[in-house]
């Protein structure tokens, strides 16, 4: 098994800007890549597909292409699996239970309508990111003729992209990459009636 995870280098999670600055946010989604990759782990090989050259320890695909173009130029092959890089809740039993699941196709929703992860085993599947993804890859595999699979699982739900998700990572994610990085900055979470984030002043 093969996993893609595309990586964006150039002004990364852009609607953080407002609690993280552009280095930290570029600090940021980089721990959050490496949890993933650590999630992972011997699995499956990792490819990170990205427009610009990475320090990582597995193999990174320079292409600057669109993500659509760049990922359904490598479905030719399959059995592929794409993971987004801002899953930073991933761990092993979660990516165990993905990668057995039964199906042409499995997606893996995220909470705002994305698709988190992606597990395509037949040719003649095109991606579709974007603009309410989840759904669209459904209809691909109707349309197809594929027998797909949702699979519902809160930690492969969770992409970091606003405030709502950084709390979700410091309460769940204890121990990763990025909920270090996070704390070392002064994140924090204070319990009261309802979990509140709490963030360091400038």
């Amino acid at each position: 098994m093969i996993v893609l995870i595309p990586f964006k280098t150039s002004n990364p999670k852009s609607r953080l800007s407002k609690l993280l600055n552009e280095d930290e946010r570029r600090e940021f989604a980089y721990e959050m890549l490496l949890d993933v990759i650590d999630a992972i782990g011997d699995l499956a090989k990792v490819k990170v597909v990205s427009p610009e050259p990475l320090d990582l320890d597995v193999e990174v695909i320079k292409d600057s292409r669109g993500l659509d173009e760049c990922i359904n130029d490598r479905l030719k092959i399959v059995p592929r699996a794409i993971i987004m890089s801002d899953l930073p809740l991933l761990n092993k039993e979660v990516l165990e239970r993905f990668f057995s699941q039964p199906g042409d196709v499995v997606i893996a929703p995220g909470r705002k309508g994305g698709t988190n992860m992606l597990l395509v085993r037949k040719t003649g599947f095109r991606v579709s990111y974007h603009y309410g993804s989840f759904l669209k890859h459904i209809r691909i595999s109707k349309e197809l003729g594929y027998s797909y699979k949702i699979f519902d699982s809160f930690f492969a739900s969770v992409d970091v992209d606003d405030e709502s998700d950084i709390l979700e990572l410091m309460i769940h994610g204890k121990g990763k990459r990025s909920w270090k990085f996070l704390r070392n900055l002064g994140f924090d979470v204070e319990f009261a009636r309802t979990p509140r984030l709490i963030i360091p002043s400038n």
